[in-house]
């Protein structure tokens, strides 16, 4: 560990490359108690530079300027422990791990907030299944797939203020590719 908080210091390795090797480095170290539980920090917005904020209870992907650049929420997450190390299974929740993004059970589904704990939520598989997404990177671009709900993806609507939610089909109204910057 050591070794990796000096790379990082020397400036040899750009902040995304360490941030995928440290991501990999915590996978691979399932039984180390340090790796259990971990919460993140992060930021998230869309491929078309949509921040996240919230509007009466709803996470809203839109345009933040000067002044409004504070509204962002920032992302809070968890490797999902009870999913193994497969599809790299991570719970995402907002004011600080306390409000949880969730799949509902319903056809179609629908995004929600929930209010729980984003640490109580990878102990039993059953039970974190609708709040764990399956995240993919490619090319510096994230996306976000419903364990609840396979083929379901996070996404935000092409126009500003909108809700995030989730699609099966996306297209040109509707964006399931972010950028996902972890923060200190």
């Amino acid at each position: 560990m050591m070794d990796v908080l000096h790379m990082m210091e020397s400036g040899r390795y750009s902040t995304n490359k360490m941030t995928l090797f440290l991501l990999s480095v915590l996978c691979a170290a399932e039984n180390e108690a340090w790796a259990q539980g971990a919460v993140f920090k992060s930021r998230l917005w869309d491929v078309n530079q949509k921040s996240l904020y919230l509007q009466n209870n709803e996470l809203i992907a839109g345009y933040l300027q000067a002044p409004n650049s504070a509204l962002e929420e920032k992302i809070f997450w968890v490797r999902n422990q009870a999913f193994g190390q497969e599809n790299f299974p991570i719970i995402l929740s907002i004011r600080g791990g306390k409000s949880c993004l969730a799949c509902s059970p319903g056809s179609p589904p629908e995004l929600q907030l929930e209010n729980v704990n984003i640490s109580d939520l990878c102990k039993d598989k059953e039970a974190s299944t609708r709040f764990t997404f399956f995240v993919s990177k490619k090319d510096g671009i994230w996306r976000f797939e419903s364990a609840a709900h396979p083929g379901w993806f996070l996404c935000t609507s092409s126009k500003a203020n909108e809700p995030i939610g989730l699609i099966n089909n996306p297209g040109s109204s509707h964006l399931v590719d972010f950028y996902f910057q972890p923060e200190s």
